[in-house]
């Protein structure tokens, strides 16, 4: 009869699956990778997989879960550094920037445009959720406090929708030449947060000033 697996030994295995694909989905796409080649690349059996996970969309959920939440993890930390809220909306945004750049792998899969049902995943769901409300969290709070003007979760979006492109264009290896990631980010949100600008919109300006846009 077989020795039951510890906790541990569990955890060791699925996190080891998860790390190879992580980077079989990030350069074959979900419909690209089957479970016999994650098995094959972990040196294990095809059906070792099965003693872990139910199929390759359950894989798949716990990889981008994990991502989410490393993602959250590394906002969380960032918010608590913030010195005031102007600054907090663009030590986030940083935050989420640097997970991007070190680990592009992740960052595909997070946004892969062939994906399961991310409801039928409630880890996924509740990390994404995580990472919405600190997407979310600074925009709400500069637009209370008269610094932006406009529905919070709709220039949140358009911040988000920003960030994200320009780390698209990065990683696709599609910007202008001569210009960096950083520096196409720090433009954007500058350019973005002056077209939302408020009545008390000179308080973000001095923080720009001081040093928001070029870290």
């Amino acid at each position: 009869m077989p020795r039951a697996r510890t906790a541990e030994e569990v955890q060791e295995f699925r996190d080891k699956l998860c790390a190879v694909a992580t980077r079989r989905f990030a350069a074959l796409g979900y419909e690209g990778v089957t479970i016999r080649a994650l098995a094959a690349e972990a040196g294990c059996s095809p059906m070792t997989p099965y003693n872990y996970f139910k199929d390759k969309e359950e894989i798949f959920a716990a990889v981008r879960a994990a991502a989410f939440e490393r993602l959250a993890d590394a906002c969380e930390v960032a918010a608590a550094t913030a010195p005031d809220d102007p600054r907090r909306a663009d030590v986030l945004a940083r935050a989420y920037l640097n997970f991007a750049v070190s680990e592009p792998d992740a960052y595909k899969i997070m946004f892969e445009l062939s994906q399961p049902d991310e409801a039928a995943y409630p880890a996924v769901v509740r990390q994404v959720e995580r990472c919405r409300r600190f997407m979310m969290q600074p925009t709400e709070i500069l637009v209370r406090e008269g610094i932006l003007e406009g529905d919070p979760e709709k220039l949140s979006q358009m911040f988000w929708a920003g960030i994200h492109g320009v780390i698209v264009l990065h990683m696709a290896g599609k910007l202008v030449s001569g210009s960096s990631v950083e520096e196409l980010y720090a433009m954007m949100v500058t350019t973005l947060t002056r077209g939302a600008r408020g009545p008390r919109f000179h308080d973000i300006e001095r923080a720009l000033a001081s040093g928001l846009s070029t870290g």
